[in-house]
């Protein structure tokens, strides 16, 4: 777990596909032939196979109609990788099949902070939590652009899928944690959200991208650029967004009004209550020092172990885990980054070359 692959991915929509299924088709290959991508070992009762396809079938629509460069790509990782056009979708979808009719098995993934010091550089970090033994298939994406105007991306992924979180060259960077609403249904799955919200360069462009997207299901987003920091909490169907200086979130709604509307299971909810308040007590209420080993200090914590910051899943599967942490200096065009349990693991350092910070003015945002 101490080395971390970079992928580099460079030319078309479907160039960049294909070169990513050829490079990881081994691992993306074990991956789906395990109980269809582990979906089968983390629900309580197997997904039949046709429900399944017709699942995967109407998802992929609304992605083709959405964002017709994302479905070209998927179509190269399925040659890259010699799986099927279906098979690429599902590994985007896979949320969504996990939970369908089993919402209460979500535990619940991530924790998530944010600052902007007093010269305005902001910082940003999260743990990321998953089931199903993700740990192994996690990677670095260097999304080079195919035109010289549009950024470059760097992301912290998983081998076949094509987004997570991670930053571009513009400075602006995407965090994301689960929330879980019970408007969920076929759509553009948040990783693909994100992947879409990196090739962007403002949080405004990012809001307007979430209103405006038809999304399969709920998550929290934590967005930056050089004007700011913003929330976005979704629903399936719902944006409410909160601006400040210093953010934090874990898995539960914060908003008043979707705080009537979360659906996360109250075990997992009580967790995530913990967690974000013992976020707030460790970090130093001087940012102005904060380094990213602090940071990952922090993800590493096990004050509420085994579900804590740094969770462990003890060998079952179905538990969530920390399987990596992320911390990216946006200004710095910087990202940092663990792989594993974030109380064991080494750091790894990334930085984006194509470093060209647009001028963007910034408005009030009024919340919908």
């Amino acid at each position: 777990m101490d080395t971390i692959r970079e992928i580099i991915l460079s030319g078309t929509a479907y160039e960049r596909g294909w070169q990513h299924g050829e490079a990881l088709r081994t691992e993306i290959n074990d991956f789906l032939n395990d109980s269809c991508a582990r979906i089968n070992l983390i629900r309580e009762l197997p997904l039949e196979a046709g429900l399944m396809s017709s699942l995967i079938g109407q998802h992929a629509t609304v992605i083709e109609q959405e964002l017709p460069e994302i479905a070209e790509e998927l179509k190269g990782l399925a040659a890259g990788a010699d799986i099927s056009y279906e098979h690429a979708v599902l590994l985007q979808v896979r949320v969504e099949l996990m939970a369908y009719n089993e919402r209460d098995i979500l535990e619940g993934d991530c924790s998530t902070l944010a600052f902007k010091r007093d010269d305005h550089t902001i910082i940003t970090g999260q743990t990321i939590d998953l089931p199903g033994n993700m740990a192994s298939l996690g990677c670095i994406f260097r999304i080079l652009p195919e035109n010289e105007d549009d950024p470059e991306i760097l992301m912290y992924g998983f081998a076949g899928l094509l987004g997570y979180m991670g930053m571009n060259s513009t400075g602006l960077s995407v965090n994301i944690n689960m929330v879980v609403s019970d408007d969920w249904h076929p759509g553009v799955s948040p990783y693909l959200l994100v992947r879409h919200m990196l090739t962007l360069r403002s949080t405004d462009e990012c809001l307007d991208a979430l209103e405006k997207i038809k999304r399969s299901s709920s998550r929290s987003f934590l967005l930056s650029d050089k004007n700011g920091l913003v929330n976005a909490e979704c629903t399936g169907n719902e944006v409410r967004t909160n601006a400040g200086d210093l953010l934090f979130h874990t898995n539960h709604y914060l908003d008043e009004e979707l705080k009537k509307k979360d659906r996360i299971h109250f075990l997992f909810k009580n967790s995530s209550i913990k967690r974000l308040a013992l976020l707030q007590k460790l970090l130093p209420a001087n940012t102005e020092d904060i380094t990213p080993a602090m940071l990952f200090d922090i993800f590493s914590d096990h004050s509420l172990y085994p579900v804590g910051i740094c969770a462990h899943s003890e060998g079952n599967i179905r538990r969530s885990e920390t399987v990596g942490a992320v911390v990216m200096e946006p200004a710095k065009f910087v990202l940092h980054a663990r792989k594993g349990n974030t109380c064991v693991a080494i750091t790894h350092t990334f930085k984006l070359t194509n470093q060209h910070i647009v001028t963007r003015r910034h408005y009030s945002r009024v919340t919908k």
